[in-house]
Protein backbone atom coordinates (compact mmCIF):
# COMPACT_ATOMS: atom_id res chain seq x y z
CA UNK A 1 0.00 0.00 0.00
CA UNK A 2 3.10 2.35 0.69
CA UNK A 3 4.38 1.81 -2.75
CA UNK A 4 1.14 2.89 -4.31
CA UNK A 5 1.17 5.79 -2.51
CA UNK A 6 4.34 6.81 -3.16
CA UNK A 7 4.03 6.34 -6.65
CA UNK A 8 1.29 8.49 -6.87
CA UNK A 9 -1.78 5.60 -7.59
CA UNK A 10 -1.77 1.91 -8.22
CA UNK A 11 -2.36 2.30 -11.96
CA UNK A 12 0.13 4.26 -12.80
CA UNK A 13 1.56 3.10 -16.32
CA UNK A 14 4.83 1.23 -17.36
CA UNK A 15 6.09 2.80 -19.49
CA UNK A 16 8.27 -0.09 -20.10
CA UNK A 17 4.95 -2.36 -21.71
CA UNK A 18 4.08 -2.68 -25.10
CA UNK A 19 0.50 -1.07 -26.91
CA UNK A 20 -1.21 -4.26 -26.15
CA UNK A 21 0.44 -4.42 -22.74
CA UNK A 22 -1.12 -1.57 -21.95
CA UNK A 23 -4.40 -2.11 -23.22
CA UNK A 24 -4.66 -4.87 -20.66
CA UNK A 25 -3.42 -3.02 -18.18
CA UNK A 26 -5.64 -0.14 -18.48
CA UNK A 27 -8.59 -2.61 -18.91
CA UNK A 28 -7.74 -4.28 -15.58
CA UNK A 29 -7.53 -1.38 -13.79
CA UNK A 30 -11.10 0.19 -15.31
CA UNK A 31 -12.06 -3.53 -14.56
CA UNK A 32 -11.10 -2.74 -10.73
CA UNK A 33 -13.41 0.42 -10.45
CA UNK A 34 -17.08 0.51 -8.50
CA UNK A 35 -18.43 3.19 -9.64
CA UNK A 36 -17.97 6.01 -12.64
CA UNK A 37 -19.98 8.05 -15.37
CA UNK A 38 -19.01 7.95 -19.07
CA UNK A 39 -20.88 10.47 -21.62
CA UNK A 40 -21.33 9.83 -25.11
CA UNK A 41 -22.28 10.93 -28.76
CA UNK A 42 -22.67 9.20 -31.93
CA UNK A 43 -23.69 10.21 -35.36
CA UNK A 44 -23.73 7.85 -39.04
CA UNK A 45 -23.17 9.69 -42.16
CA UNK A 46 -23.22 7.79 -45.55
CA UNK A 47 -21.41 8.34 -49.23
CA UNK A 48 -24.63 9.55 -50.52
CA UNK A 49 -25.66 12.65 -48.08
CA UNK A 50 -23.71 15.43 -46.86
CA UNK A 51 -22.77 15.66 -43.39
CA UNK A 52 -24.48 12.75 -40.34
CA UNK A 53 -27.79 11.54 -40.73
CA UNK A 54 -28.48 10.49 -37.28
CA UNK A 55 -26.97 11.55 -34.08
CA UNK A 56 -27.93 10.38 -30.59
CA UNK A 57 -26.45 11.52 -27.26
CA UNK A 58 -26.55 8.72 -24.20
CA UNK A 59 -24.50 8.75 -20.85
CA UNK A 60 -23.98 5.90 -18.70
CA UNK A 61 -23.61 5.36 -15.10
CA UNK A 62 -21.66 1.86 -13.53
CA UNK A 63 -22.46 1.15 -9.62
CA UNK A 64 -21.74 -1.44 -7.30
CA UNK A 65 -18.87 -2.49 -9.51
CA UNK A 66 -21.53 -4.40 -12.25
CA UNK A 67 -24.43 -2.62 -12.46
CA UNK A 68 -24.69 -0.13 -15.59
CA UNK A 69 -27.71 2.40 -16.78
CA UNK A 70 -27.37 3.47 -19.83
CA UNK A 71 -29.72 6.75 -20.89
CA UNK A 72 -30.32 8.29 -24.66
CA UNK A 73 -29.88 11.77 -23.65
CA UNK A 74 -31.92 13.07 -27.06
CA UNK A 75 -33.11 10.95 -29.65
CA UNK A 76 -32.38 10.31 -32.83
CA UNK A 77 -33.03 12.97 -35.33
CA UNK A 78 -31.80 13.84 -39.05
CA UNK A 79 -28.47 16.35 -39.61
CA UNK A 80 -30.98 18.16 -41.79
CA UNK A 81 -33.79 19.21 -39.32
CA UNK A 82 -34.03 22.29 -38.69
CA UNK A 83 -34.36 24.30 -35.31
CA UNK A 84 -34.11 27.83 -33.95
CA UNK A 85 -32.17 26.70 -30.69
CA UNK A 86 -29.83 23.98 -29.91
CA UNK A 87 -31.94 20.88 -28.61
CA UNK A 88 -31.13 20.67 -24.47
CA UNK A 89 -29.38 17.08 -23.09
CA UNK A 90 -29.59 17.91 -19.64
CA UNK A 91 -32.71 16.22 -18.49
CA UNK A 92 -34.43 14.56 -20.98
CA UNK A 93 -33.94 11.17 -21.93
CA UNK A 94 -35.74 9.03 -24.58
CA UNK A 95 -35.19 5.23 -23.63
CA UNK A 96 -33.08 3.92 -20.36
CA UNK A 97 -31.64 0.31 -20.32
CA UNK A 98 -30.33 -1.91 -17.67
CA UNK A 99 -27.83 -4.14 -18.07
CA UNK A 100 -25.38 -6.45 -15.12
CA UNK A 101 -21.64 -7.82 -15.34
CA UNK A 102 -22.13 -11.94 -15.27
CA UNK A 103 -19.50 -14.20 -16.04
CA UNK A 104 -17.66 -11.38 -18.59
CA UNK A 105 -20.95 -10.33 -20.51
CA UNK A 106 -22.98 -7.89 -19.97
CA UNK A 107 -26.83 -9.10 -19.60
CA UNK A 108 -29.78 -6.95 -20.64
CA UNK A 109 -32.06 -6.49 -17.25
CA UNK A 110 -34.66 -3.93 -17.99
CA UNK A 111 -35.59 -1.12 -20.80
CA UNK A 112 -37.86 1.99 -20.44
CA UNK A 113 -39.23 4.51 -22.67
CA UNK A 114 -38.92 4.18 -26.72
CA UNK A 115 -38.53 0.76 -27.75
CA UNK A 116 -36.17 0.97 -30.71
CA UNK A 117 -34.32 3.04 -29.29
CA UNK A 118 -33.74 0.85 -26.28
CA UNK A 119 -32.56 -2.15 -28.86
CA UNK A 120 -29.55 0.20 -29.52
CA UNK A 121 -28.29 1.22 -26.48
CA UNK A 122 -26.18 -2.11 -25.75
CA UNK A 123 -23.98 -1.19 -28.89
CA UNK A 124 -22.84 2.22 -26.61
CA UNK A 125 -21.54 0.44 -23.75
CA UNK A 126 -18.27 1.26 -23.80
CA UNK A 127 -17.50 -1.56 -21.14
CA UNK A 128 -18.64 -4.15 -23.71
CA UNK A 129 -16.85 -2.76 -26.80
CA UNK A 130 -13.39 -2.94 -24.25
CA UNK A 131 -13.64 -6.41 -23.45
CA UNK A 132 -14.72 -7.04 -27.00
CA UNK A 133 -11.37 -5.61 -28.65
CA UNK A 134 -9.66 -7.49 -25.71
CA UNK A 135 -10.47 -10.80 -27.18
CA UNK A 136 -10.64 -9.79 -30.98
CA UNK A 137 -7.81 -10.18 -33.51
CA UNK A 138 -6.58 -7.11 -33.57
CA UNK A 139 -3.29 -4.17 -34.40
CA UNK A 140 -2.47 -1.84 -31.51
CA UNK A 141 -0.11 0.89 -31.69
CA UNK A 142 0.22 3.49 -29.77
CA UNK A 143 -0.42 7.43 -31.29
CA UNK A 144 1.85 10.32 -31.41
CA UNK A 145 -0.76 13.07 -30.61
CA UNK A 146 -1.43 12.33 -27.37
CA UNK A 147 -1.72 15.07 -24.91
CA UNK A 148 1.04 15.61 -22.31
CA UNK A 149 -0.10 13.39 -19.55
CA UNK A 150 -1.51 10.58 -21.64
CA UNK A 151 -1.34 7.96 -24.09
CA UNK A 152 -3.59 7.24 -27.20
CA UNK A 153 -3.26 3.74 -28.42
CA UNK A 154 -4.35 3.33 -32.12
CA UNK A 155 -6.69 -0.15 -31.87
CA UNK A 156 -7.57 -1.66 -35.40
CA UNK A 157 -9.70 -4.56 -35.69
CA UNK A 158 -9.06 -7.00 -38.46
CA UNK A 159 -11.66 -7.26 -41.12
CA UNK A 160 -13.11 -10.38 -40.13
CA UNK A 161 -13.15 -9.23 -36.39
CA UNK A 162 -15.12 -6.42 -37.65
CA UNK A 163 -17.50 -8.22 -39.02
CA UNK A 164 -17.71 -10.69 -36.49
CA UNK A 165 -18.10 -7.44 -33.83
CA UNK A 166 -20.82 -5.45 -35.54
CA UNK A 167 -22.72 -9.12 -36.41
CA UNK A 168 -23.18 -10.02 -32.89
CA UNK A 169 -24.33 -6.38 -32.00
CA UNK A 170 -26.69 -6.32 -34.49
CA UNK A 171 -27.93 -9.67 -33.87
CA UNK A 172 -28.31 -8.92 -30.42
CA UNK A 173 -30.60 -5.97 -31.33
CA UNK A 174 -32.97 -8.11 -33.50
CA UNK A 175 -33.41 -10.96 -30.68
CA UNK A 176 -34.13 -7.63 -28.05
CA UNK A 177 -36.64 -6.53 -30.79
CA UNK A 178 -38.26 -9.67 -30.76
CA UNK A 179 -38.66 -10.01 -27.11
CA UNK A 180 -40.07 -6.65 -26.59
CA UNK A 181 -42.79 -7.68 -29.59
CA UNK A 182 -43.60 -10.88 -27.60
CA UNK A 183 -44.63 -8.90 -24.17
CA UNK A 184 -46.39 -6.68 -26.04
CA UNK A 185 -47.96 -9.84 -27.94
CA UNK A 186 -50.79 -10.40 -24.76
CA UNK A 187 -52.92 -7.70 -25.79
CA UNK A 188 -52.58 -8.26 -29.68
CA UNK A 189 -55.03 -10.56 -31.37
CA UNK A 190 -53.74 -13.96 -33.16
CA UNK A 191 -53.76 -11.94 -36.84
CA UNK A 192 -51.39 -9.29 -35.30
CA UNK A 193 -49.43 -11.19 -33.89
CA UNK A 194 -48.28 -13.37 -37.02
CA UNK A 195 -47.99 -9.86 -38.88
CA UNK A 196 -45.22 -8.71 -36.65
CA UNK A 197 -43.57 -12.28 -36.43
CA UNK A 198 -43.51 -11.60 -40.33
CA UNK A 199 -42.32 -8.20 -40.67
CA UNK A 200 -39.57 -9.59 -37.98
CA UNK A 201 -38.40 -12.72 -39.85
CA UNK A 202 -38.19 -10.52 -42.99
CA UNK A 203 -36.34 -7.52 -41.27
CA UNK A 204 -33.93 -10.23 -39.64
CA UNK A 205 -33.53 -12.16 -43.17
CA UNK A 206 -32.46 -8.89 -45.15
CA UNK A 207 -30.09 -8.06 -42.44
CA UNK A 208 -28.77 -11.35 -42.33
CA UNK A 209 -28.25 -11.07 -46.13
CA UNK A 210 -27.27 -7.70 -46.19
CA UNK A 211 -23.93 -8.94 -43.29
CA UNK A 212 -22.93 -11.81 -45.39
CA UNK A 213 -22.64 -9.64 -48.60
CA UNK A 214 -20.63 -6.43 -46.54
CA UNK A 215 -17.36 -5.53 -45.77
CA UNK A 216 -16.53 -4.18 -42.50
CA UNK A 217 -13.35 -2.12 -40.67
CA UNK A 218 -13.33 -0.48 -37.61
CA UNK A 219 -10.81 1.32 -35.54
CA UNK A 220 -10.92 2.28 -31.64
CA UNK A 221 -8.70 5.50 -30.30
CA UNK A 222 -8.14 5.11 -26.87
CA UNK A 223 -6.85 7.87 -24.39
CA UNK A 224 -5.23 6.83 -21.07
CA UNK A 225 -4.20 9.23 -18.19
CA UNK A 226 -0.46 8.03 -17.54
CA UNK A 227 -0.78 8.65 -13.80
CA UNK A 228 -3.72 6.66 -13.04
CA UNK A 229 -3.54 3.92 -15.92
CA UNK A 230 -7.53 4.74 -16.53
CA UNK A 231 -9.24 5.94 -19.92
CA UNK A 232 -10.06 9.44 -20.79
CA UNK A 233 -11.68 8.85 -23.70
CA UNK A 234 -12.79 6.20 -26.04
CA UNK A 235 -13.25 7.01 -29.89
CA UNK A 236 -13.96 5.11 -33.35
CA UNK A 237 -15.16 4.97 -36.27
CA UNK A 238 -17.16 1.93 -37.98
CA UNK A 239 -17.44 1.61 -41.29
CA UNK A 240 -20.03 -0.85 -43.07
CA UNK A 241 -19.77 -1.15 -47.29
CA UNK A 242 -22.72 -3.61 -48.38
CA UNK A 243 -25.11 -4.08 -51.23
CA UNK A 244 -28.96 -2.33 -50.54
CA UNK A 245 -32.25 -3.68 -51.77
CA UNK A 246 -31.78 -2.54 -55.37
CA UNK A 247 -28.15 -4.11 -55.66
CA UNK A 248 -26.43 -0.86 -55.22
CA UNK A 249 -23.81 -0.27 -53.07
CA UNK A 250 -23.58 1.96 -49.93
CA UNK A 251 -21.27 2.91 -47.36
CA UNK A 252 -22.41 3.61 -44.07
CA UNK A 253 -20.07 5.38 -41.40
CA UNK A 254 -20.58 5.64 -37.40
CA UNK A 255 -18.52 7.98 -35.38
CA UNK A 256 -18.62 7.20 -31.42
CA UNK A 257 -17.11 9.25 -28.73
CA UNK A 258 -17.12 8.48 -25.17
CA UNK A 259 -15.49 10.34 -22.38
CA UNK A 260 -15.08 8.87 -18.91
CA UNK A 261 -15.26 10.55 -15.32
CA UNK A 262 -14.68 7.99 -12.18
Amino acid sequence: MSTCMWLGGCGLINNDNNPEELYIQTLSGLAGEDSFTFTGKAAIRTQTQKGFRQSIAYKGTLTEHDKLTIRSMQPAQTAEAETSKPMKISNYHAAESGFRRQDSQWMHLSSKGDGLMNSSLARFNPLAQLDAISRLPKQVREASSAARGTKVLRIELTPTAAKQWLSEQLEGEMLTIRKQAETMDQIRSYQEKRKLADIWNKGNAQMKQMLDHSEFGMVYYLTIDKRSGLPLKLSSESKIRYLNQHNQEEQETLVNDVSFAP
